[in-house]
């Protein structure tokens, strides 16, 4: 009879509608759950995505001490790892040292440029001395001065001195080639004048006979 009396009341609530309208909130009970459980997964999602306030966009070095002291650094963050700070303004940058620049160059004195020339005898000059007597004269010209004249005859040195007058005596006939040279004290040549001839005559003794 008790069964009886439970289709009765199911049959009497179904003819209501009260059946679906409880089925109905059952359905909605369980979709608001599943759209909790889905904002909540996103939740999470972004929690795991978004950056942490405060951190820099950049990549953070940590400093890791091993047991037996050995440092290491590293990006990827570990147990017991230091995250490092940085300045922003920090490089691998070397300041070079100052380097003072090289004098100026001194200019190159320039060489000194010596002359001389032969006053005396002119070129192709005739002398005529039976003691076969000549004087050889010779001068410089400008600046500056060199402190020996030397006389080569015949392609030979025959003498030296400071005045530039050369007397020379027993020189034989003929024509002889002649030139003074400028010199230091140490006997280097510093200047020369040209080459010239001159001709000695002298008078023969069968003449004179």
């Amino acid at each position: 009879m008790t069964r009886n009396i439970c289709l009765l009341s199911l049959l009497t609530l179904a003819s209501y509608g009260l059946l679906p309208l409880k089925a109905t909130a059952l359905s909605q009970d369980n979709e608001q759950k599943s759209t909790q459980q889905d904002a909540q997964m996103n939740d999470e999602a972004e929690g795991v995505n978004a950056p942490v306030a405060g951190t820099s966009s950049s990549t953070t070095i940590y400093k890791v001490v091993g047991k037996d002291g050995t440092i290491t650094y590293t990006d990827k963050p570990q147990k017991n790892a230091e995250p490092l700070a940085f300045d922003g303004k920090t490089q691998n940058v070397v300041t070079a040292a100052k380097v003072s620049p090289p004098p100026p160059l001194k200019p190159d004195t320039p060489k000194p440029k010596y002359r001389v020339v032969i006053k005396s005898p002119a070129p192709e000059a005739t002398i005529r001395n039976n003691l076969g007597e000549i004087t050889i004269s010779a001068t410089q010209t400008g600046a500056p001065k060199a402190p020996i004249y030397r006389l080569i005859l015949d392609d030979a040195p025959i003498a030296s001195n400071n005045s530039g007058v050369f007397k020379l005596s027993g020189i034989h006939r003929g024509a002889h080639t002649y030139k003074v040279e400028l010199t230091n004290n140490t006997g280097k040549t510093l200047a020369s004048s040209p080459v010239q001839t001159l001709y000695l005559h002298q008078a023969s003794a069968l003449i004179n006979n």
